[in-house]
This record gives structure tokens, sequence and C-alpha cells, in this order.
């Protein structure tokens, strides 16, 4: 089994600060900062297409002795979402509101674009109460094509092998996921989380008569939003990444954050896809394929597609000279997304914790459906178990 001393570290430095942030000034009641905390236990990537709200929870820290009038604006100027239920009322005696973002279904975006929800400038606050942060999402457009007569042509010769009509799990296709993370102090799994989202699954330009190939080219697996939040976790809201070389902390995060641009409040771009699963004309379902560790050696994985602004400007920055890493460069200073997670091989159980599962797929006229592992390095002590599951369309 492997051993980690820097999760270790990590966990250490992140139950001390929670010890410390627990403390009260007189111990009679909160006297600091009544922070607004906006949140979702949803996904944060909207379609464009689809109507579905994403409600945003607002929560303060400790309930105001009257009603507090939030109204929230978003930095979409084109009219691509609205705000529904807003201004938020937080009673007085209570804590916790909520508003949605919903799709106008307007068709306006040729790309996956990020937008904010902030506080309006005109909201007056009380002098204790404060916005903690902005909240980020994004929209995809809905790009899908017709299907050309090459493409029909692969359709049928599938279904008069396997009596299975591809078509109904292209386009935008319901995806249910069942996500079991690990708790970071124990190792101990997570309780099941149930993501439902929406995937766009294509033919891909992979595909013959004698293979069909599906392409996801946008939330794939159910879990793009998951592993963004997955590497800004090990990345910009890692406190450890803020600590000064006097506290005992690295400055290459702060060299590499300072030269690109990349905070927590920066608006980026993560995107995620993965081709090139396989579909023979006997029934079976090929997924996985070649990576490589944080080392350079190859390994097994679901081979997932990332596209993400913050390593983008790494790259142009180390390109122009503008970011020079050295030899003593610490490796996990950098916003490559295959870094930090989804960086180890799932084709055995390497760390015997007990989370690991043998990577499975299969199709029938009734859903197609994936159980694979990821690892998130910095994460968990084990890996993250996905069972993502495929419904047709009607």
């Amino acid at each position: 089994m492997k051993t980690n001393t820097k999760k270790i570290m990590f966990s250490v430095c992140i139950a001390l600060l929670a010890l410390s942030s627990c403390v009260k000034p007189n111990g009679t009641g909160y006297e600091g900062t009544n922070f607004i905390y906006l949140s979702t236990e949803g996904n944060t990537t909207i379609f464009e297409a689809d109507a579905t709200p994403l409600v945003v929870d607002v929560a303060l820290t400790t309930a105001l002795d009257a009603d507090l009038t939030l109204t929230f604006v978003t930095s979409d100027k084109d009219g691509v979402v609205s705000l529904q239920d807003n201004p938020v009322i937080i009673k007085a005696g209570e804590k916790n509101g909520s508003f949605s973002i919903v799709s106008n279904a307007a068709g306006k975006l040729t790309k996956t674009t990020s937008y904010k929800v902030s506080l309006d400038p005109s909201c007056t606050l009380p002098s204790s109460v404060k916005l903690d942060s902005d909240f980020d999402y994004s929209v995809t457009p809905v790009l899908t094509d017709v299907l050309t007569d090459a493409q029909k042509a692969i359709i049928d010769s599938y279904k008069a092998a396997t009596g299975i009509d591809l078509s109904v799990f292209l386009g935008f296709v319901n995806v249910s996921t069942v996500y079991i993370g690990t708790d970071l102090d124990s190792g101990e799994p997570l309780d099941p989380e149930t993501i439902n989202g929406k995937s766009i699954i294509t033919l891909s330009e992979l595909s013959t008569a004698e293979q069909p190939v599906l392409a996801m080219t946008a939330n794939p697996m159910g879990i793009q939003d998951k592993m963004y939040r997955n590497l800004k976790a090990a990345t910009i809201d890692n406190e450890m990444w803020y600590y000064t070389v006097d506290e005992g902390g690295i400055e290459d995060y702060s060299t590499l954050m300072n030269a690109i641009g990349w905070s927590k409040s920066s608006e980026e771009v993560f995107e995620m896809t993965l081709d090139s699963i396989k579909l023979p004309l006997d029934g079976s379902v090929e997924f996985l394929g070649e990576g490589e560790d944080q080392y350079g050696d190859p390994i097994t994985i679901v081979p997932f597609g990332y596209k993400f602004s913050a390593y983008e400007r790494e790259l142009k920055a180390i390109e122009d000279g503008s970011l020079v890493k050295g030899d003593e460069w610490y490796a996990d200073a950098t916003a490559c997304p295959e870094y930090h997670i989804n960086c180890d091989d799932i084709s055995d159980d390497l760390y015997e914790m007990g989370n690991w599962t043998e990577a499975s797929a299969s199709i029938s006229k009734d859903k197609l459906e994936f159980v694979f592992c990821v690892y998130p390095n910095a994460l968990s002590y084990d890996y993250v178990r996905v069972t993502a599951t495929y419904t047709p369309n009607k």
C-alpha cells in the first residue's frame, strides 16, 4: 500500500485550522463577521437548452434580529439566464434562504461560458454582515449535429447485430451518477452521493460499421462539476497554498497563481470530455485507456480529456517565459487537471482501503452503465468509486 506523507501533513493542518476556527471570542455567542455563504448541492454547470433550475442556497453564519433582504445580480449581460426568487428575504431569527439560476434557452452561446452571481451594489447590509464570496457557475451550449447517412448506417449495423438502437443514447442524455468518496481523516468510504444531470453523447469520428464509438462531449459520466470541485480543493481552495514561507509554506504556489492570475475569484472555464467508448458488435463496452501518473509512468484510467482556462494560461506563461519552473519547483504547483484529479492506475487496488472496484460497463435497450474509479491526489487516501447510469431518450 502506498504512503503519502504530504496527505498526512495536509490532514493535520486542516485539523488544526478547524480547531482554531471554532473558538468564540467570549464564549457567549458569535461576535465575528456574519458571512453570507452561497452554495449548491447540485451541479454548477447549466446546459443552455435545459430549463432545470440551479438552486443556490443562501446561508448566514448566525441569525439576525431583523429581516434581511438580499438582492443578487449575475455577470451575464446577454440574457443567457434569469435569477428567480430574487431578492431573497431571510426572516429574523432564521439563517437560510435560496434563489435559482434558470437558463432562458436563448441559444446565444457557442462555447461554455463562466459567470458569477454577486450582491447587487445597491444592496445595503448591516455593518456586521458580509458576502463570503461570489457564486461561480457556467453555461454550456447544446451543440448536437444531425446524423449523417454514414452514421445512420453505423447505428443500423449495430442494431442488426445487438438489437439495441444506439440513437436513443445520442444527443442530450439523462445520467444518474452515484459518487462514493472517502473521508480524508479516516480513509473510510463516505455515504454515496447521487448526482442527477445530463451529458451530450455523439458518435465519435472513430466509429466504423464494425465498431461504433461513442464520445461524451459535455459532462461525461455526470461528474464534470464534481471533478472541478476536486481540482479546486487540491489547489486554490487548499489553505496550504496560501502559507507564507515563514509558516512552512512553499513559494511556488503563490508564484504560479500570481503569474497566471489564478485565484478563488478568477473566472475560469473547466470542461471534460471522453472519447473512445468502443461498442463491439458482441454487445460489450470498452472505455478504459492509457494515461500518465504524476511521475510520467503509464497507467490505466478512464481517459477523460480536460480543458481548463487556468492551465492554458500556465502553459502560455511557460512558453513566453513569464513563468519559469526551476529544477526545484514543487511538482503539485500546477493547474494541470491530470496531475490532481485522475492520476493513478485503476486496473488494480493499489491502496487496499476498501473503495476500489474493477471497472466495468454494459449496454442494453434500457440503460448504458459504467462502473469505475478515479484517484484524486491530496483529497483522499483511497479511490473514488463512480457508477454512471444513462437512460435512453424517448
